[in-house]
């Protein structure tokens, strides 16, 4: 299971770097914004963490998996705070005219970090339950399958019909991941309630999506939103 995690995570990785290549990695170091570079940043250390630690686990270096794990909820942090502060950024620069045609795009990155969010804290809450933790961690990675997914398919693959079935296949395949993770936890696992609702609130968020940005009052927060004086 730990090589697993390991191995299907680095298996992400490898894919961010091809999904990011066109619009991030091709270009030079001042070409792009620091809001962009610290979110990529401590994306890819949350990533290496994420295939450390299993192996950790799978050597049996449980002291080393403690300490790293201290250390990863500081990136984690960085991690949300910096995509919630590249989200502003991005948002509050844009024109209204391509606000009218990207601002529901917002509701991702937003949706995401709180999830993140979530998973991070309610994995650490539950550290002393193995099947519960590297659940609750394995879904932080799930949460970035449709950033890494969508772009891998949009640059490299005949394009869809509908840019919504971009999300349509990631949300999907991360719901059907997260099923998987909660019908194999044991019934008798301390915390598999809280995870099972987890992945259910998850899915639901992913799914609404396709609804709230189209929503008057989600339009009013994102107005408000990239109003604040935050980057």
């Amino acid at each position: 299971m730990h090589r697993s995690v390991a191995l299907l995570t680095l298996t992400l990785l490898v894919l961010a770097s091809a999904a990011f290549w066109p619009m991030y990695l091709s270009k030079t170091w001042s070409a792009i914004d620091r809001y962009t570079h610290a979110h990529a940043i401590f994306g890819t250390l949350w990533l290496f963490v994420l295939i450390v630690q299993p192996l950790l686990i799978r050597r049996s270096h449980r002291a080393a998996h403690r300490i790293v794990g201290r250390v990863s909820l500081a990136v984690a942090f960085a991690f949300v705070v910096s995509g919630v502060l590249l989200t502003h950024f991005r948002v509050s620069r844009l024109s209204e005219t391509a606000f009218a045609k990207e601002g529901i795009y917002i509701y991702l990155p937003l949706a995401v970090a709180l999830l993140f969010a979530g998973a991070c804290a309610l994995g650490f809450h539950w550290r002393r339950s193995p099947a519960v933790h590297w659940r609750f961690m394995v879904s932080t990675a799930l949460l970035l399958v449709d950033p890494v997914l969508a772009r891998v398919m949009f640059f490299y693959l005949p394009p869809l019909p509908s840019e919504s079935l971009y999300q349509g296949i990631t949300f999907t395949l991360i719901a059907v991941v997260m099923a998987l993770l909660v019908r194999s936890l044991p019934p008798s696992a301390n915390g598999r309630s809280w995870y099972r609702n987890y992945c259910l609130v998850s899915i639901l968020v992913l799914a609404l999506f396709f609804v709230v940005p189209h929503l008057g009052a989600w339009l009013d927060f994102v107005q408000w939103f990239r109003a604040i004086p935050l980057t």
